[in-house]
Formats: structure tokens, C-alpha cells, sequence
């Protein structure tokens, strides 16, 4: 990522939803609010493919995602895996993905996390034996209401500080 092309705002938000990922609430809001938690990296990391295919890699999305899994305490390179995926499916169809409006988007996304989602709760079952809940559902239709304003909000600081 070249820094005088904008490479560290793209660098800055996946900090931010790295930080979003695993912040908590305060202590005097309801408990339940904690599992309407946004897949907030998988969301910045299939904005930045889609927007920006030549700028967001494999090595970059397996480094945040290897992130990931030390600040979740999952098994190395479950979210690796995870993120490669998504970035693999953006490069494949980043030109479909921006012809979609930001409803259909959202619809992709929603897929994309729940799938995410199902792989990692099977490898978590496997390791820690964890067993199976409806749960994984909640972050992908979180991530879907949250998508339209996530995107504008990427698309308006991408366009400010001109990130090619």
C-alpha cells in the first residue's frame, strides 16, 4: 500500500474494524446489545476488494485476518481463511459487485458472512467443542442493516482523500 495514494486510510479502517471487532460495551448497557455485533472487518475488507481489487490482497487480508485470530483467541488462520475467501471472491467478482445497488450488495454480504460465519463456528465445534446456535445468523443480518451506511461512508472518505 503506497501511503501517498491513500494507502493509509485503506490501513486505518481496517484498524478501526479491527478495534470495532472486539471493543465492548459499557457496563450500563443491556448485555444482549453485545450480539448485534457487525462482521465489521469482513465488511471493510469486501468494500475495499470491490472498490479497489488492485489494492487490497490475499497476504493483506490473511495478515488482518491472522489479527483477527489473536484478538478472538481463535485457532490461527480460521479468520486467515475467512478474509482470503472474501478477498478472493471480490477479485473474481468485483465488476458484478459494483453494478449491484447497495441493497443487492448488502444480500451478497449477508451470504458471504453467514458462510463465514457457518465455517467458523464448524472449525470452533471441532476444536473447542463448542456446539451449534442459531447465533451465527445475527452478524450476518447485522452486517446487512449496517452495509448501506458503512458503504457510504467508506465511499464518501475515499473520494475526500482520493484514493486510487
Amino acid at each position: 500500500m503506497n501511503p501517498t495514494q491513500g494507502g493509509w486510510l485503506i490501513l486505518a479502517t481496517l484498524v478501526a474494524a479491527l478495534l470495532l471487532a472486539v471493543v465492548h460495551l459499557p457496563e450500563a448497557w443491556p448485555q444482549w446489545l453485545g450480539w448485534l455485533r457487525p462482521a465489521w472487518v469482513v465488511m471493510v475488507v469486501f468494500f475495499w476488494v470491490m472498490e479497489l481489487p488492485h489494492r487490497m490482497g490475499l497476504v493483506t487480508a490473511w495478515l488482518v485476518g491472522l489479527l483477527l485470530d489473536v484478538l478472538y483467541a481463535d485457532p490461527l488462520g480460521l479468520n486467515g481463511v475467512v478474509l482470503a475467501s472474501v478477498t478472493y471472491l471480490g477479485w473474481r467478482f468485483y465488476e458484478r459487485f459494483r453494478m449491484y445497488s447497495i441493497v443487492q450488495q448488502g444480500v451478497v454480504l449477508f451470504a458471504v458472512v453467514l458462510l463465514g460465519e457457518i465455517f467458523r463456528l464448524i472449525v470452533q465445534d471441532m476444536v473447542f467443542d463448542r456446539g451449534w446456535s442459531w447465533g451465527v445468523l445475527v452478524p450476518a443480518f447485522t452486517s446487512f442493516m449496517v452495509w448501506p451506511f458503512l458503504y457510504l461512508l467508506l465511499s464518501r472518505l475515499k473520494i475526500q482523500v482520493r484514493v486510487e
